[in-house]
This record gives structure tokens, sequence and C-alpha cells, in this order.
């Protein structure tokens, strides 16, 4: 009597992957308003917030409020923060999205691993947040020309894209944990807002660590808060004026983006799709 042998998956599967990549850069390039907001959003923080308010800072301040940049320069990488930060923690609600018209449900029933359909989903939103980055930079650096901010180096500049990476995939496990959580849409956009905002404006992204000092509480909130690791490791690598230790941020970023990954698997493979 014959007994029949079970394949076994693959670990890495490279078509599902490839074919959630390319499923969200399509979804991407097939809705403009979403490309609009997507670019317009940083521009606007630059030009609008960037712009002005260096100006305001004199340049005798310049030195002892934001480590030698201008206002300007030192914004770049928070804004870049902001991106990432957004980028990822959306990932969720496009998971609520497809189980809401029925794609993830045909998907999930495929004979393929639940891991590959998050990695693919996971680097076709990099994908997007890098383009969206890059764009950011260049629009930082012809405006820098004016308002000082400048890239130290080449490798600088490379650091900083691997150190954005890592930082977005922090989020976007964070993003896809509570997206797995989360039955509702509205509930889901209600609760991630509430996150991010604070986030972002406790991270050191648009002043410097030390400027709320004074407020006990609010301060030592910034240094439980992940993205204030993930902007300050975007702004030593890319100008050269971090405010913390850079193997603290490393490390910061590192755990918290491994110990969400691993949620976010974890929770995004035992779904239930009904």
């Amino acid at each position: 009597m014959e007994t029949k042998t079970v394949k076994q998956k693959p670990l890495f599967e490279g078509e599902p992957i490839y074919s959630m990549w390319l499923r969200e850069l399509l979804r991407f390039i097939a809705m403009p308003s979403r490309i609009l907001a997507t670019f317009a959003s940083p521009f606007t923080w630059l030009v609008l917030l960037g712009v002005p308010l260096s100006q305001v800072f004199p340049t005798g301040d310049i030195q002892s409020m934001f480590g030698g940049l201008t206002f300007f320069a030192f914004i770049v990488p928070g804004v870049l923060s902001m991106g990432l930060l957004f980028g990822g923690t959306n990932s969720g609600v496009t998971v609520l999205w497809d189980k809401e018209f029925g794609f993830l449900k045909e998907v999930m029933v495929a004979p393929v691993r639940r891991t590959s359909l998050m990695i693919g989903r996971s680097l076709g939103a990099l994908t997007i947040a890098l383009i969206q980055a890059v764009v950011t930079i260049a629009v930082a650096l012809v405006l820098g020309i004016w308002l000082g901010f400048r890239i130290i180096s080449i490798a600088g500049f490379i650091l900083a894209v691997c150190f954005m990476i890592i930082t977005f995939f922090a989020f976007v496990g964070f993003g896809l944990t509570l997206g797995a959580m989360i039955e509702e849409t509205e509930g889901f956009m209600t609760i991630i807002r509430m996150i991010e905002f604070p986030m972002f404006f406790l991270s050191g992204a648009l002043l410097p660590l030390n400027m709320i000092e004074g407020i006990p509480v609010l301060y030592q909130l910034q240094f439980i808060n992940p993205l204030t690791y993930g902007v300050d490791g975007i702004r030593g690598f890319l100008t050269g004026a971090n405010f913390l230790p850079l193997w603290l941020d490393i490390t910061v970023i590192v755990a918290f983006a491994l110990l969400f990954l691993f949620l976010g698997a974890y929770k995004f493979s035992r779904m239930e799709v009904d």
C-alpha cells in the first residue's frame, strides 16, 4: 500500500510575495487621490511649516536649540518619519478593506503561507513609503540650498535609508497587529489616529527633546515612544545631529520591529475571515 507524502510549503514563497507586492503598487497607482496625498503631505509640511518657521528662529539660537542645524534641516527627518509612521500603521486598514470586500478570504484559502501574504503586502507598502521618502529628500535638498539642509555623506544617506526600512517595518507590524485585532474599519481609523498624532508630536520630529523638559509626564513619554528613536536615528545618519546615541536608536527600533513583526505575523495567521 502506497503512502502519500505531503509536500511541505517552502519557507520563502516568491510568487505569492511578488503578487501581493505588485497588487499593492497597482492599487496605489490606480488611486490618483492617494498618490496626491502621499506626495503632497510631506511637501506641505516642508513648505508651509519648515520655510516660514526657519525665518523665525534667529541664527544665534540654532546652535543651542537644534544641534547646529537650521530649523528646516532639523524637521526634514521628522517629516520623513511621519511618512513612515502613517504609511506603516495604515497597512492595517488595507487588511480591513480587503476583509470587508472579500479579497482577503479568497487569498487566504489559497495553498500558500499567510506570512507570505503579509510579507508581500508589507513590501508593497515599503516601496511606496521609500518613493515618498526619496521625493521628500529631493524637495528638501532643493529648498535646503537656501534653508541650510544637506546630507552629510553618501554613506550617511545609505545608512539612513536602511534605518528607514527598519523603522517602517516596526510600524507595519504595529498596524497589522491592530488590523487583525479590530473588526471595524471606522474603529481602526479612530484608534490609530489617537495613537499616531501623540506619537508623532512626542518624538522630537518638530522640536528638540529637551524643549519640554519642564513638563515631566510629556518629557518621559518621549523616551518610551519608539518613533523618538526612529526620528533621532534618521536625523543622525542624514545630518550628523543625533541627540541620543545611535546604538541606542538602532537597538530600540530593531527590538520594536522584531516584536511587532512577530506579533503581527501571529495575529495575521490566526485571523478569521468570514
